[in-house]
C-alpha cells in the first residue's frame, strides 16, 4: 500500500510540472525565414488583406520589422497599403557571379628572385582572414515593447480621426472587434492604421518646468470597406482597450535594435513623467526626459537615475547639501527636439517623477 502511495505521489508531481504554464521569454522570439533556403530569392504574390506588417511577421519573425520589406520594395508609395496583383520582394536574388579569366603568374627571372615581405619574426608573411569586429551590445527589449515606448510632445498631437462605434455596443474594443471609423480623409480598403492613446497636458514638477502630452501606440486597425456610408475596420492588434477618445494615425512605429553607446558628456535631465500616470516608476517602465536632440542626447545613451534629497546637518546655520541617491539606470530609445524617451533597465527602489537623470561618463561611478 505504501509503495502504491509513493508512486501516486510521484505521478502527481510529474503531472503538476507538465501542466504548469510555460514562462514566456522577455524577448520576443524572432523566428524568421532563412534567406539561405531561397538561393534564387523569395517573392510574395500579394493577395487581398495582405500588409507589410503581416508579411514581416510571416517572413522576418516580427511585424515591427516592416521597414525592412519597404526598403526592398521602394515602388510602394504607402508602406501601410499593398494590393493584390503586385509582387513583394522578401529576399532579393543573389548577386550575379561572373567568371574571370585566370592567368598563370609569370615566373621571375633566375637572376631576379621573387621578393617576399618578411614578418616581424623574419619568416614569410602569412595570409589571415580579416578579423571580424565584436558585436556591439544592444538593449534587451522585445520589439513589441519597443514600439510602445511613446513620446512626450510639447503640443497636443493630432490624427486623422477616431473610432465612432462598433458592431457590438461596447465602451471599449479589443482584437477581432469590428468597428466604425470617423476619418478626415479617404483610406483604401486593406490599409492598416495605428490607434494611439494621448494623455495630457502633463506638467512636470522639476527645476525646469515643462508642459506637454504623452502619446503612445495602443492598437492596430485594418480598414475593411464601407457600410451604410461608414468606414469599417477590424481591430488587428490591441495592447489595451481601445476607446472612442483614442486617436487614429496613419503612422505605424517599427523596431530597430538599440546599440548601447559608451561614454557621454554628462548631460543632466529631469524625469518629466512615465508613460502611464503612475507615482512610482520602476524597471521596464518607459519615462520621458526634458532633454533631447538639441542637447546632444542620442539613442543608445545610458543615463543613471538619482533621487535628490537634502542632507540634514547638525549645524542649523549651514545650508542643506544636495544629496544624489542612485536609484536606477535607463537607456534612450527615442529622441525628439526638447525631449527623449528612455527605458528603465534597472532600479534599486521606486523612481519618482522629477528624478535626476545623468548621462554616464566612462570611468565614473
Amino acid at each position: 500500500m505504501k509503495r502504491w502511495s509513493g508512486r501516486l505521489s510521484v505521478l502527481a508531481v510529474l503531472c503538476t510540472i507538465l501542466l504548469l504554464p510555460v514562462a514566456g521569454s522577455a524577448q520576443e522570439s524572432l523566428v524568421s525565414a532563412n534567406p539561405a533556403e531561397y538561393p534564387e530569392g523569395l517573392v510574395h504574390a500579394v493577395v487581398k488583406g495582405d500588409t507589410l506588417w503581416d508579411l514581416s511577421a510571416q517572413y522576418l519573425g516580427s511585424p515591427w520589422l516592416w521597414p525592412d520589406l519597404w526598403e526592398r520594395n521602394r515602388f510602394l508609395t504607402n508602406p501601410h497599403y499593398i494590393y493584390p496583383g503586385i509582387d513583394i520582394v522578401v529576399f532579393p536574388p543573389p548577386a550575379r557571379q561572373y567568371a574571370w579569366e585566370v592567368r598563370e603568374p609569370v615566373a621571375a627571372p633566375q637572376d631576379q628572385p621573387a621578393v617576399t615581405a618578411p614578418t616581424a619574426a623574419g619568416g614569410p608573411a602569412a595570409t589571415t582572414a580579416a578579423e571580424v569586429p565584436p558585436a556591439k551590445p544592444t538593449l534587451s527589449i522585445s520589439p513589441e515593447a519597443f514600439v510602445r515606448a511613446g513620446e512626450f510632445l510639447p503640443e497636443r498631437p493630432t490624427g486623422i480621426g477616431s473610432i465612432q462605434g462598433g458592431e457590438q455596443d461596447k465602451v471599449a474594443f479589443s482584437e477581432a472587434d469590428k468597428v466604425y471609423l470617423s476619418l478626415d480623409k479617404e483610406i483604401p480598403e486593406g490599409q492598416i492604421l495605428g490607434v494611439y492613446k494621448v494623455r495630457g497636458p502633463v506638467r512636470s514638477a522639476t527645476p525646469r518646468p515643462v508642459s506637454g502630452y504623452v502619446r503612445y501606440l495602443a492598437g492596430i486597425l485594418q480598414v475593411t470597406g464601407k457600410r451604410d456610408g461608414k468606414i469599417t475596420a477590424v481591430v488587428r492588434k490591441s495592447f489595451e482597450d481601445l476607446g472612442r477618445e483614442d486617436m487614429i494615425r496613419e503612422e505605424i512605429p517599427s523596431y530597430s535594435p538599440v546599440v548601447l553607446r559608451e561614454g557621454g558628456s554628462g548631460t543632466e535631465a529631469f524625469l518629466i513623467t512615465g508613460k502611464y500616470p503612475k507615482v512610482a516608476l520602476a524597471s521596464e517602465d518607459f519615462v520621458y526626459l526634458d532633454r533631447g536632440a538639441d542637447a546632444g542626447v542620442t539613442v543608445g545613451d545610458v543615463f543613471r537615475l538619482y533621487e535628490r534629497r537634502g542632507d540634514a546637518t547638525w549645524d542649523r546655520d549651514k545650508e542643506m547639501a544636495d544629496v544624489r541617491i542612485p536609484v536606477g539606470k535607463a537607456v534612450i530609445v527615442k529622441v525628439l527636439p526638447g525631449s527623449a524617451t528612455a527605458y528603465v533597465t534597472s532600479s534599486t527602489q521606486t523612481i519618482s517623477t522629477g528624478a535626476l537623470a545623468r548621462q554616464e561618463i566612462p570611468g565614473a561611478r
